[in-house]
């Protein structure tokens, strides 16, 4: 992949990588309404011009539905039943579609967001739609979603760009096609699964950017469940857990902004990582020429020697990149909104202070129970061990602490079957 021609100075932007932006403003998500983006993208559905709010179609339906309806009317009933409880989202999964409707949000910055899913859903397309139970008043309903009047078939090719940790996207793609095949559970857990893969990918993301010169691996990022104790002593938690994550995300908008501006972003942008693998010397001069120009763009102070070789010319570059939002300077303000909304938007759900003992990453019974049904997938059941194995595949490790709080919470679930008191004969099932 060649550098992109006009080769200068410009406005920082994570776009290609990272929704999160340096206006505060467009950092508020509606969750739900990115959910209902990313529905559409999954079953590759657009809706209708003629439907801008969810009362669009209630209206619609109520036409076609009511003059079925024998005897007094029974649409105030219908209405009460799907539309006022929002029950109505909940007929098929491909239904929450609609949830777009309904954005509290700026509706760009959701589909920022939804983007960020999609380069990490990669290739993965439903081939066929979940089967879902109805009654027949659901079906009519369903019916009316399913005709052109409401949706119809998004032949566009989706734009997305090359996953930046490839294992994290490989995860989310095996979870996502295993969820979709439990369209109740589906229902159920889309939003948390996005919960928990955003702030997966952001934490594995902050803790590879830096190491720009290989392909990213999980690195371990520990967790305590919320129902434990936490304390100092416990080693991991404090050398690879909160505080590393944190730390780690400060990288994120130099080092994308630097590699956005190298690759022309109305096309396929790739990872850092992979640039770096297709630059050869060729390209030395012309990243010198550009060190030279942002460090006068930017009026900076450091000292500035020429690279020779592709290596010394991206540190020198990611140098400088990081200077420029350095204490004091013009762009500290701007630098500071990137990383408290990367923190709000995925960080701090799964935050939690503990007093004395600091902050700590924490996993509650919810999420708990979802990764575990992921992990353990079309198996019925896992080994506490190889379970633990399929928690560090998709970045969550847990110490020997934990480890042992996990089995008193599974015992306590009733997912467990002990068939020894050796650690390795603990077999825990899925719930779904």
């Amino acid at each position: 992949m060649p550098l992109i021609d006009d080769l200068k100075p410009k406005n920082n932007s994570a776009a290609s990588f990272f929704p999160v932006t340096t206006n505060n403003s467009n950092n508020k998500y509606d969750w739900d309404s990115v959910v209902g983006f990313f529905i559409k993208t999954l079953h590759s559905l657009e809706l209708a011009d003629q439907i801008k709010a969810i009362e669009d179609f209630q209206a619609l339906c109520k036409a076609q539905i009511e003059p079925k309806l024998d005897g007094e009317s029974f649409w105030p009933i219908i209405e009460k039943m799907y539309f006022d409880s929002g029950q109505v989202l909940k007929i098929a999964p491909e239904m929450q579609a609609l949830k777009v409707l309904d954005s509290e949000a700026g509706s760009a910055g959701d589909e920022r967001l939804n983007t960020m899913f999609v380069n990490l859903m990669g290739e993965l397309a439903l081939t066929e739609k979940p089967i879902t139970h109805l009654n027949f008043l659901e079906r009519e309903i369903k019916q009316i979603f399913d005709s052109p009047l409401v949706t119809k078939s998004n032949k566009k090719t989706r734009k997305q760009h090359a996953a930046y940790v490839p294992q994290i996207a490989k995860q989310f793609q095996n979870d996502l096609n295993f969820l979709v095949g439990y369209p109740e559970q589906f229902q159920l857990s889309i939003k948390s699964l996005l919960k928990l893969y955003g702030f997966l990918y952001t934490a594995q993301l902050s803790l590879n950017i830096k190491g720009w010169t290989n392909e990213p691996s999980i690195k371990p990022c520990f967790f305590i469940l919320d129902s434990e104790k936490a304390s100092k002593e416990r080693t991991k938690l404090k050398l690879h857990g909160h505080k590393q994550v944190v730390e780690s995300s400060y990288s994120l908008f130099p080092l994308l902004s630097l590699n956005e501006s190298l690759q022309d972003s109305k096309g396929i942008v790739v990872p850092l990582w992979q640039l770096v693998q297709e630059l050869t010397e060729a390209d030395i001069d012309k990243l010198n020429q550009y060190a030279q120009d942002f460090y006068e763009d930017r009026k900076l102070t450091s000292k500035l020697q020429p690279a020779c070789d592709v290596q010394s010319a991206i540190t020198m570059l990611s140098n400088l990149f990081r200077e420029q939002f350095k204490k004091g300077t013009s762009r500290e303000a701007a630098f500071n909104k990137f990383v408290n909304g990367t923190r709000e938007t995925f960080i701090k759900s799964f935050e939690q202070s503990r007093g004395p003992a600091g902050s700590f990453l924490v996993l509650n019974q919810d999420y708990l129970l979802l990764l575990t049904n992921l992990a353990i997938g079309e198996r019925e059941r896992l080994r506490l061990h190889e379970l633990l194995i399929e928690f560090q595949k998709r970045g969550v490790f847990f110490d020997k602490s934990s480890e042992e709080c996990l089995i008193e919470l599974f015992e306590r679930m009733g997912n467990v079957e002990r068939m020894s008191d050796s650690g390795d004969a603990v077999y825990v099932k899925k719930t779904i």
